[in-house]
C-alpha cells in the first residue's frame, strides 16, 4: 500500500526529473548550435586573415594552436572538388559545406596581385576547414550533467522526505487520534493541530462522530423502548392464555378469553406496524422516492384514509386551504403523518369539530389539524412528542403517532409543534420544506 507522503514524493521527483531532462536536452542542443556557429565564424575569420595577410594581427599568439587549416584553393586540392570551387566563384558569397568529417568554408576574394597567386583571374578562393561539430561532441557535457542530475535527485529526495514528514505530521497525529477512538458513546473527539487543511478534516470527522453517536443513541433508546412496549401485550396475552388453560371453563369464558387475546394481538400488530414505520423513517426512506405534489393532495389522501375513524368518533371535518403550495415529499409517509394528526384528534377529542388548514411561510409549507377537545397542558406538549409517551387523559394509546409524525416532518426539513387552538383544544402544526434541495434534520436520541 502506498502512502500519501510516498506518492507526493514520487510525483515531485518525477516532475524534477522531467525538468532536469528537458533543461539538459535543451542546453545540449543550444551548446551544439552555438559550437557549430562558432566554428563557422572561426572558419570565416581564418579565411579572411589568409586572404588579407597585410592586416595587423593584433591578437596573434604563438602558443595558440587552432584546429582550422587555411589555404588558397588549387586544382589539386585534396578536399574541395572543382565543382564546389566553381559554385563559390559563381555565387561570390561565403559557401559553407560539410565534406566527410570536415566543415569547409570557401571564401571568394578579389586578387590584389594576380601574379603572386599564380592566376590572372580577378578572384581567387580561400579554403578553410576544421573538424565538424557533431552530437557526439556533447557527450561529455551530457555525462557530467547526468551525474549532476543524479546527485540533485538524491538530495531532493532526502529533502522532500524530511519536508513531507514534517508537513504531514498533523495528519499522522489525526490518524492516531482516530485509531484511539474505541467506540461510540464515549464522547471522544479529535483535537485540532493548527493546520487549516487538517483542521477541516478533523472538524468533519468530529461532526461525523457526533452524528453517528446521535444515531447510535437513538437506535439504542428505540430498541430498549420497543422491547419494553412489546413486553406488555405479550405478557398480557401469555397470562390470559395460561389462565384459560389451567382448568376446564365454559364456552362463554373461553370466548371472552379469546376475544381479549385477539384484542391484545390487534394491539401488538398495531404496535409492530408503528415500529416498522419508525424504522423505515429512521433508515432514511423519507429521502428516497420523493415527488413534487400539491399539499392539498396529501391532505385529501390522509382524510380519505382516516374518514371512517373520524365519522365513528362524531368529528365533523372542515378543510380550509388558504394556500396550496407544491412540496417535494415522500407522499405516502407525509400522508401517514397527517393521518396520525387526524387520528389523534378523533381519539382525544371525539364529538368535536376538526378543522384542517394549509398554508406557506417562506420556504416552509404547513398543515394544521385543530380540534375542540380538552387540549394539552403546556408541559405535556413536548413530552407527548417523544416515543412511547402518552397523554394523561388516556393511557391506551401506543405513544407512536405524534412522534412518528414529527420524525417524518423533520426528515422533510420541517417539524411538528403542538399549541393551543383558537377557542380551546389542540392545534397540531406540521411543517415541511418546499425546497427540493433541503437537507433533512438529523435524528436525535429521545430522552430515556
Amino acid at each position: 500500500m502506498t502512502t500519501l507522503a510516498g506518492r507526493v514524493q514520487a510525483a515531485a521527483l518525477a516532475v524534477l526529473l522531467a525538468t532536469l531532462v528537458v533543461v539538459g536536452a535543451a542546453t545540449a542542443v543550444l551548446l551544439h548550435v552555438r559550437a557549430a556557429r562558432s566554428l563557422d565564424q572561426a572558419l570565416l575569420a581564418a579565411a579572411d586573415a589568409e586572404a588579407h595577410p597585410w592586416q595587423d594581427r593584433r591578437f596573434a599568439n604563438d602558443f595558440v594552436r587552432s584546429p582550422v587549416e587555411v589555404r588558397p584553393w588549387t586544382p589539386d586540392d585534396p578536399l574541395v572538388p572543382a565543382a564546389l570551387h566553381e559554385q563559390a566563384v559563381t555565387q561570390e558569397l561565403p559557401l559553407f559545406v560539410t565534406l566527410g568529417t570536415q566543415r569547409v568554408l570557401l571564401l571568394v576574394v578579389e586578387a590584389q596581385e594576380a601574379d603572386e597567386r599564380g592566376s590572372t583571374h580577378p578572384h581567387f578562393v580561400v579554403v578553410a576547414d576544421a573538424p565538424r561539430v557533431t552530437a557526439f561532441d556533447a557527450l561529455p557535457f551530457l555525462a557530467s550533467y547526468g551525474l549532476a542530475s543524479l546527485v540533485a535527485l538524491l538530495l531532493a529526495s532526502l529533502a522532500l522526505r524530511f519536508a513531507l514528514s514534517h508537513a504531514l505530521a498533523p495528519l499522522t497525529a489525526a490518524t492516531e487520534q482516530v485509531q484511539s477512538v474505541r467506540g461510540l458513546g464515549t464522547g471522544a473527539r479529535l483535537e485540532t493541530g493548527g493546520v487549516a487543511e487538517v483542521d477541516r478534516l478533523i472538524a468533519s470527522t468530529n461532526d461525523l462522530l457526533g452524528r453517528l453517536e446521535s444515531a447510535f443513541d437513538a437506535q439504542a433508546t428505540f430498541t430498549a423502548q420497543a422491547a419494553h412496549e412489546l413486553r406488555t401485550p405479550v405478557t398480557v396475552l401469555k397470562g390470559e392464555l395460561e389462565l384459560a388453560l389451567r382448568r376446564e371453563r365454559t364456552p362463554e369464558v373461553y370466548r371472552e378469553t379469546l376475544a381479549a387475546a385477539a384484542a391484545e394481538v390487534d394491539r401488538l400488530a398495531e404496535l409492530v406496524e408503528g415500529l416498522m414505520l419508525l424504522a423505515r423513517v429512521d433508515s432514511g426512506q423519507a429521502e428516497r422516492g420523493r415527488v413534487t405534489e400539491r399539499l392539498s393532495a396529501v391532505v385529501h389522501q390522509a382524510l380519505a384514509r382516516e374518514r371512517p375513524g373520524l365519522d365513528a368518533a362524531g368529528c365533523a371535518v372542515e378543510v380550509g386551504l388558504d394556500a396550496d403550495p407544491e412540496v417535494h415529499v415522500h407522499v405516502a409517509l407525509l400522508a401517514t403523518a397527517v393521518g396520525n394528526l387526524l387520528r389523534n384528534a378523533s381519539v382525544y377529542a371525539p364529538g368535536t369539530p376538526v378543522r384542517v388548514e394549509t398554508g406557506a411561510d417562506g420556504r416552509l409549507a404547513w398543515v394544521a389539524v385543530c380540534d375542540g377537545g380538552p387540549g394539552l397542558a403546556t408541559a405535556d406538549r413536548t413530552r407527548v412528542l417523544e416515543r412511547f409517551q402518552r397523554g394523561t387523559t388516556r393511557r391506551d394509546g401506543l405513544g407512536l403517532g405524534l412522534p412518528l409524525a414529527r420524525e417524518i416532518a423533520r426528515r422533510h426539513g420541517g417539524d411538528l409543534v403542538l399549541e393551543e387552538a383558537r377557542g380551546g383544544g389542540l392545534r397540531a402544526r406540521l411543517t415541511v420544506s418546499s425546497d427540493s434541495n433541503v437537507a433533512p434534520r438529523e435524528p436525535q436520541a429521545p430522552p430515556v
